[in-house]
């Protein structure tokens, strides 16, 4: 043993063998971490790592009998006994096998014993009050390394594990110097059987609890330790098998962990495992908890006080909490473990909140007297007001212990299941859980009360506000777990909805009065954080009340009307301090960011309004609960507000900078539209805008006509505030006073507000009438509202041309608008606003941003009308993106043919497109215009650009009209290709179009419009390629944050990609063969795609798959077409074939299961199309292995690895094809790969495992079709999941 720590400093301090060190000077750092794996890794053969671990405790007095009381460790000696701890576990796990039985439980023994500070050292020396013990790292490290060594006998025998194990006598030596000399006394465990560790663990978890005679009182802060130590080691052990990160690595196929994770959890009634498995070690690990918990709880509130004041009793509890916790949060089932990769789809909801432990322990965690008896700990651990801030260490200890009760509080706030057995027994539960929280919450805000708030920055304070999140994310887990059905039969649900008013409330002015103090710097600003956590957390908790389905469906009676009242009384009313204190704290901070003149960090602006978001719609959710109290809220700040706004407005034009106090009132408008707007709106993204139920039966109640007045009144307030502004922005656009983000954030409202509320659909409200649905419900009162929003976008478009965020609210004004139907569509025609926009598009399709007077004033004389040139030329400064926006909402708002005045509309606004681009087309062939000329290039764009809004308008009313249109200027459009391949902007823009146009409106072509989009489309695609084939050089970053925009710089390549997918669907050939005589022959579609396919392939580069979208759109094509027309790609050239595989075999591996199925279905489809017709060979003749490459990839890449379950199936569908192309080639592949495994019995069982997979008659009918092919599928399929998850088994280590 002496000399063991020299010569491993010697070991360590030298670079180890064939080691190469990294540039720079030499770092001994390096040096240590290499030559410690190299040991590692070799095997420790000396047995260094234990020898130095005896060394040192023997050293420092921690084992042997010599009499002495134990030393403090050094740093160094410190570092060394934990990478030696570490070291030892990782050489034993590798090579179990070899070492004798029972020097492995002598070691496994020691690291437990002295773990758990019981070596002969641990005690005090002379009967001594003072103990000193080992360092947490190194005590964590010992029993980590001991829960591994528990684990990996866990399944097996000694008298299994003895035979054929060599004697070794220098094992023998260090089992017997531990033994008799150095730890004569340790714990031992001979049998390995867990019930006797079980057993030991308790009674040292429950001697601290025991009362010691006077004359051992010093005993029990050393009983403390040990229980507390041995909590830890039990949360390790429950670690070790759920798989967690801390988890060590046994190299041990994957089978070895599933079993020792299902055995712990559940135990076995098999006589042949092990005597450990008889018995469920997660019952025994909870008993142990639990028994533990309750005996300190028991000890606590049976003592004085003074029991929360010591520290080693505090450790303790936070131990056995601890592993408490742990045990609660294991993952039941066969797929909840991370040891079993084939759970894909049962992982998915591994992320739930809600707890299902099983029904045996409903004893043990069902206990409501054991529920209020924690609660009472609790209140005597937390710290409160009145604490000593004078012992900080105290405090923490407190602080840890009280936050560890409340995870277990929320932990059994979160169970559900068949373990509570029926709705009063769920109720009784919940009702405890909610009391003990509401006391808790009580007692904080009384102190608030009498103490005041607490300095921000103390331990006292910095306890109480985790104090305060948890206990609000407890009530918010109760509101989710059981619902307003079980809380509101409960006495204290008053109570409840009371609590969270007045916390939210305390919350919200807390943090309003924490940023008047600094002013609105939310950089200084203390405590905002946790505030706001707790805030979001309330609001949750209302949001998932407010949305119950049992309330909101109507299927609980009075019981859910009565619930509803109280949430209306008692939480609705925190609306209002919510709106008021939000509104002012960004009044706050918008007045110190004016005067202060910083720059916004965008991301960060970014961040603040996604969140804002979120937290507008639950409080919404919030102000829903009693829609008129709402509205009289919002009125009140309106009715402030909206005279110092049109004052402001009135002002415009007089000169002078935005001040700080401006800049404050802006922000409190436009957060005051964004309250009304979540309040009265819901985002209906891809779904008919509706207006909410909540808002609509409020409008029919008692209170219906004063809520609806209310409403109506808060549009006609919102309108005349939006014209003012705009009025002036055509008059003063350059104004400071007036704001593009309240421009946006008003047409954001009407947007969302327009389409709901304007003619409101009676097939939408069949059982409702009246209220609000009648206010907007005709034509008359309609025709003004859409009359104001088309002027609105008018003056927005002509006076504020570069606000492009206003732009793209304004367009997706008009849009939602045209959506809405035919009524609507009507009115917007009907509007002198509208008209003028169609006019303004009219003129302006033609005007380049750069155009001259003289053509300005050209295309106003061929247009008429009476519109100003101050007008058309603001129109004329919109970027050519959103002119194309415009005309979508154009096209789609003129499409009703029933409307002479529509139809004439809508002809000229396509006729004012075409023009201009056959004049275009005409100058460029005759050779009259330069395509190199700056202007010719303005003009090019702006019709691509103009041609693609039409092409959007897909949603219009007879869409056929569109293809009519372009179908004679296609072939003009894919030639502009030949002139500017080179410029990516136009380039980009053809390829664009044409690949909406085939989107939108493939499947309503004639034949002869079909004919002409492919033809079209293979020659602006043989023109692309021919120029980024040569010339595009692909610059892939590696910095993450810069990935989405070196992206975009290839969307060329992917709007290439989905124009040959859109050309190629299935739907649309199947209705071309449907009707040959009438339709296209399926010949000429593939034709086109493979022609486009083969311009595509070159520039698919390794460089390109990296990118995500880029690599899907890629995949979805060539999968599509290689499994549907696999012939084709096989007589594709070498070069692209051998390209194209390439990336299949890339794919086939990738981390996104889309790319690897279309990948592996594409493997497939090639292999069983040489099968039948030999498709390959002239391929085979040039390269002769590719089968063999294929398959030997497919198996070491894919079914042999822990992705194979989420791409099973199509892996399974492709190896059997290849496996029967040539048989014999693919047994002696099967060798190979089994030759590289090393271990005899693994060879044999994965012969095993090919045999009875690959069978001859299976292979026989590869490539038949009909019921015959599917039946052999069908029972490949089976055979090959059995097949790898018996490989993956012992394949797969950990």
């Amino acid at each position: 043993m002496e000399g063991a720590t020299q010569e491993l400093g010697n070991i360590l301090s030298a670079p180890p063998p064939g080691w190469h060190p990294p540039p720079g000077p030499a770092n001994p750092i390096a040096i240590l971490h290499a030559s410690l794996e190299h040991l590692r890794n070799t095997g420790d053969e000396q047995y260094l790592f234990l020898r130095a671990i005896l060394e040192v405790l023997h050293g420092r007095g921690f084992v042997g009998a010599n009499g002495t009381a134990a030393a403090p460790l050094s740093g160094e000696e410190e570092q060394l006994l934990f990478h030696c701890a570490t070291g030892l576990r990782h050489v034993m796990l590798f090579r179990w096998e070899n070492y004798q039985p029972s020097f492995r439980a002598c070691v496994r023994d020691l690291l437990l014993a002295v773990g758990l500070g019981l070596s002969r050292g641990g005690v005090a020396a002379n009967g001594g009050a003072q103990t000193q013990h080992l360092p947490r790292t190194v005590t964590m490290a010992c029993l980590s390394c001991a829960s591994s060594f528990w684990k990996r006998g866990w399944t097996g025998t000694s008298s299994d594990e003895s035979a054929g194990v060599q004697k070794d006598e220098q094992q023998s030596y260090l089992e017997s110097l531990i033994t008799n000399t150095l730890l004569p006394g340790m714990q031992r465990f001979p049998g390995d059987e867990a019930e006797e560790l079980f057993g030991y663990v308790n009674s040292l978890l429950a001697a601290p609890f025991e009362q010691p005679a006077a004359e051992a009182a010093h005993l029990l802060a050393q009983r403390q330790y040990a229980a507390a130590m041995s909590a830890s080691f039990l949360s390790l052990l429950v670690g070790e098998f759920t798989g967690g990160n801390s988890s060590a690595r046994y190299n041990l196929p994957i089978e070895f962990h599933r079993l020792c994770h299902h055995l712990f959890e559940s135990g076995s009634d098999d006589s042949a495992v092990s005597v450990n498995c008889k018995k469920s070690g997660l019952d025994a690990t909870l008993n142990s908890s639990m028994t533990a918990l309750s005996s300190l709880v028991g000890y606590i509130l049976s003592s004085s006080s003074t029991a929360v004041q010591d520290e080693s009793l505090l450790d303790l509890g936070s131990c056995i909490i601890d592993v408490t916790c742990d045990v609660l949060s294991w993952e039941f089932g066969a797929g909840a473990s991370k040891w079993n990769f084939s759970s894909g789809s049962s992982r998915k909801n591994n992320n739930s909140v809600l707890l299902r432990p099983p029904q045996r322990w409903a004893n043990v965690l069902i206990n409501p007297e054991f529920l209020g008896a924690m609660f009472n700990v609790y209140s005597s651990v937390r710290v409160g007001h009145t604490a000593d801030n004078g012992n900080r260490a105290m405090m923490g200890k407190q602080g840890r212990t009280a936050h560890l009760l409340r995870q277990l509080l929320l932990q059994l706030s979160s169970i559900a299941g068949p373990i509570i057995a029926n709705e009063l027994e769920r109720r009784a539960y919940a009702g405890f859980l909610l009391d003990g929280s509401l006391n808790a919450l009580e007692s904080i805000l009384n102190e608030q009360q009498q103490h005041g708030q607490l300095q921000e920055g103390t331990v006292a304070s910095d306890l109480l506000s985790a104090e305060i999140v948890d206990i609000v994310t407890i009530l918010s887990r109760l509101s989710t777990n059981f619902g307003i059905r079980v809380l509101s039969h409960l006495p204290s649900f008053p109570k409840f909805l009371s609590a969270l008013c007045t916390t939210g409330k305390w919350l919200l002015e807390s943090s309003l009065a924490e940023c008047q103090r600094v002013e609105g710097d939310l950089e200084i600003m203390e405590g905002v954080d946790w505030r706001n956590d707790a805030v979001s957390q309330i609001l949750q908790c209302s949001d998932a009340m407010a949305d119950d389905y049992w309330l909101v469906s109507g299927t609980g009676g009075q019981e859910a009307a009565k619930a509803s009242q109280l949430l209306a009384s008692m939480l609705a009313p925190l609306y209002e301090p919510y709106c008021l204190c939000r509104t002012r704290m960004s009044c706050l901070e918008e007045h110190f960011m004016a005067r202060e003149g910083g720059d916004l960090d965008e991301i960060r602006e970014e961040i603040s309004a996604f969140g804002l978001e979120e937290e507008m719609a639950s409080a919404a959710s919030l102000g829903r609960l009693n829609v008129l109290a709402s509205m009289a809220t919002l009125a009140g700040m309106f009715q402030q507000c909206m005279p110092k706004l049109m004052a402001l407005f009135e002002g415009a034009g007089s000169g002078g900078d935005l001040s700080p106090d401006m800049a404050a009132l802006l922000e409190e408008a436009r957060m005051l539209l964004l309250c009304a707007g979540h309040l009265l709106t819901d985002d209906c993204a891809g779904e008919t805008p509706a207006i909410p139920e909540s808002v609509i039966h409020s409008c029919q109640g008692a209170d219906g006509e004063q809520c609806t007045a209310s409403i109506s009144g808060l549009i006609e307030m919102l309108k005349a505030v939006a014209e003012a502004q705009a009025m002036k922005v055509a008059s003063y656009p350059a104004d400071p006073r007036l704001s593009p983000l309240l421009a946006k954030t008003l047409l954001w409202f009407f947007r969302r507000w327009g389409p709901a509320y304007i003619l409101p659909s009676s097939d939408e409200y069949r059982e409702n009438t009246g209220g609000i649905l009648s206010v907007y419900s005709a034509p008359e009162t309609a025709q003004p509202v859409v009359s104001f929003c088309s002027t609105l976008c008018l003056l927005y478009f002509c006076h504020w041309p570069q606000e492009k965020e206003v732009h793209d609210e304004s367009t997706a004004l008009l849009l939602a608008l045209a959506k809405k139907g035919a009524f609507v569509r009507n009115l917007m025609v009907n509007s002198p606003s509208f008209e003028k926009i169609a006019a303004l598009h009219s003129i302006c399709a033609s005007l380049r941003h750069n155009a001259t007077q003289p053509e300005v004033a050209a295309a106003m004389a061929a247009v008429g009308g009476d519109l100003a040139p101050d007008v058309v030329g603001g129109y004329q400064r919109l970027p050519y993106s959103d002119r194309a926006r415009v005309l979508t909402s154009l096209v789609i708002s003129c499409s009703d043919m029933e409307n002479e005045k529509a139809t004439a509309m809508l002809n000229g606004c396509l006729k004012a497109v075409e023009a201009p681009f056959s004049a275009l087309v005409q100058a460029l062939g005759s050779k009259q215009a330069n395509s190199t000329d700056i202007k010719v290039q303005e003009s090019a764009c702006l019709s691509i650009l103009l041609y693609g809004g039409a092409v959007l308008a897909a949603e219009m009313s007879e869409p056929e009209r569109i293809p009519h249109f372009i179908n004679p200027s296609l072939p003009h459009l894919s030639g502009l290709m030949t002139f500017y391949a080179e410029d990516l902007t136009i380039c980009e823009g053809l390829l664009k179009l044409f690949r909406d146009y085939a989107e939108q409106y493939i499947a309503m072509m004639t034949r002869d419009q079909c004919l002409n989009l492919f033809t079209s489309s293979a020659s602006l695609l043989k023109h692309y390629s021919e120029h980024h084939c040569k010339n595009r050089v692909v610059r892939k970053k590696s910095e993450v944050e810069n990935e989405f925009e070196e992206e975009q710089q290839y969307s060329d390549v992917m709007c290439a990609i989905q124009l040959l997918i859109h050309l190629g669907t299935k739907d649309f050939t199947s209705l071309c063969a449907a009707s040959p005589s009438k339709g296209v022959e399926t010949s000429q579609i593939t034709d086109v795609i493979f022609f486009g396919l083969q311009q595509v392939l070159p520039l698919m580069t390794q460089g390109l798959l990296q990118f995500p979208t880029l690599c899907q759109h890629y995949f979805s094509l060539v999968g599509f077409m290689v499994e549907t027309y696999p012939e084709k790609l096989c007589a594709l050239p070498f070069d692209l074939f051998n390209a194209l595989l390439d990336s299949l075999l890339f794919g086939m591996s990738h981390s996104d299961p889309f790319v690897a199925k279309s990948s592996l279905q594409g493997l497939a489809s090639l292999a069983k199309e040489h099968i039948k017709t030999h498709a390959l060979a002239s391929h085979l003749s040039t390269k002769g292995d590719i089968v063999e490459t294929c398959t030997r990839r497919l198996i070491q890449e894919v079914v042999f690895q822990p992705i194979i379950w989420d791409r099973l199936e199509p892996a399974g569908m492709a190896l059997l094809p290849l496996a029967a192309i040539d048989v014999q080639k693919f047994i002696a592949l099967v060798n190979a790969i089994s030759q590289q495994l090393g271990s005899d019995s693994k060879q044999q069982r994965l012969h095993a495992a090919f045999e009875k997979l690959i069978k001859p008659e299976v292979l026989a009918k590869v490539a038949a079709e009909g019921r015959e092919g599917r039946i052999v599928r069908v029972t490949f399929k089976k055979d090959f999941e059995i097949f790898v998850r018996d490989v993956n088994s012992f394949l797969i280590t950990k």
